[in-house]
């Protein structure tokens, strides 16, 4: 039977004895059958190492592969070509090598190596005329999970911040310095992905970067809600680019409201906060509404520009949502 069929009992434990032999030597026994449907016979080398509260046993060749990837630059156009390339590096892939690049148009290979260059611990290895070839550069070792979603919060809430400056003092300068920046927490959540998914592919590695996989799943989550709100305000700052001038004193002084308690919603939520991030949740929503009436009433003196804020500012407050919900399952977990 091959090793990746799947049987009624597949995933039933194995229970076995640890033997003692001679002086020094614990002997585990294995059922010759079951060990030949995980792939295993004798000669195998196995690597043993503890993981929390458990002893993981893995075969010498999942341990020690380099994950590699082939892309196809004509199986989609550049937009796709890039989806997947950026797919490949957030799920833990060492080594991706994207062929036929000779056929693309310059502005698409540009485009594809400065997207590369932006991503944070791989580098190209190799290009030619045919095929160009990413490799990873970091150790394991030198990331760390919770650092990485750190800095993605403070840079998220900064860009949050900004945003909303450019938007009330109609700050053309300032908005278009937040839109440059939010690929930043976009490349720091990849990140985040890719340790994830590579601790996936081999416990080991979650060790490595200061976490364990139930901590490294919570990471990569709340690293994903920290995109979400940090491209919303992008899309703030969007808005603060295409106003005539700033808000009038009516909507300033909502808007100005509802995103003081938004960013306070966040900051309880991620700081495991849950009954005082419901709270100001009810209030937000109360807040919303009204500011709402206030926009479509004045949508005569072009206040209606303000409408994609509603969404947003409502996207935000759900992920604030999502973040406390993160955290209420963290305090299940303690």
């Amino acid at each position: 039977m091959s090793r990746h069929s799947v049987s009624d009992d597949s995933f039933e434990p194995v229970e076995r004895k640890v033997q003692l032999t001679g002086n020094s030597t614990f002997v585990v026994s294995l059922p010759k059958e079951w060990a030949l449907e995980q792939g295993l016979e004798s000669g195998v080398s196995m690597y043993l190492y503890p993981h929390d509260d458990r002893v993981i046993a893995a075969p010498e060749h999942v341990s020690r592969r380099d994950r590699s990837v082939t892309i196809d630059a004509a199986a989609g156009d550049g937009r796709t070509l890039l989806q997947r390339v950026r797919a490949a590096y957030a799920t833990g892939y060492d080594r991706i090598t994207v062929t036929g690049v000779d056929d693309l148009e310059t502005d698409t290979r540009r485009e594809l190596e400065r997207a590369v260059g932006r991503l944070i611990g791989i580098e190209i290895q190799e290009t030619t005329d045919d095929r160009l070839t990413v490799a990873n550069l970091l150790d394991t070792g030198q990331v760390s999970l919770p650092q990485t979603v750190a800095q993605a919060r403070q840079l998220a809430l900064e860009l949050y911040d900004d945003a909303l400056e450019a938007l009330l003092r109609d700050d053309d300068e300032l908005a278009r310095r937040v839109r440059s920046r939010d690929d930043d927490v976009d490349r720091l959540f990849a990140f985040v992905s890719r340790g994830f998914h590579r601790g996936l592919e081999d416990v080991r590695d979650i060790g490595r970067l200061g976490s364990d996989r139930t901590v490294a799943f919570r990471e990569y989550r709340t690293a994903r809600q920290l995109e979400r709100f940090a491209d919303h305000a992008g899309r703030i700052a969007a808005v603060a680019l295409d106003q005539p001038g700033p808000p009038d004193e009516a909507l300033r002084d909502g808007i100005d409201s509802v995103t003081s308690d938004i960013r306070r919603l966040v900051e309880s939520a991620l700081a495991g906060e849950i009954e005082a991030a419901s709270d100001i949740y009810a209030a937000v929503t109360d807040e919303l509404e009204e500011l709402t009436q206030r926009v479509y009433d004045r949508c005569g003196t072009g206040a209606c520009l303000y409408s994609p804020l509603l969404a947003s500012f409502r996207q935000l407050a759900e992920i604030g949502v999502t973040t406390a919900e993160i955290g209420i399952e963290t305090g299940l977990e303690s």
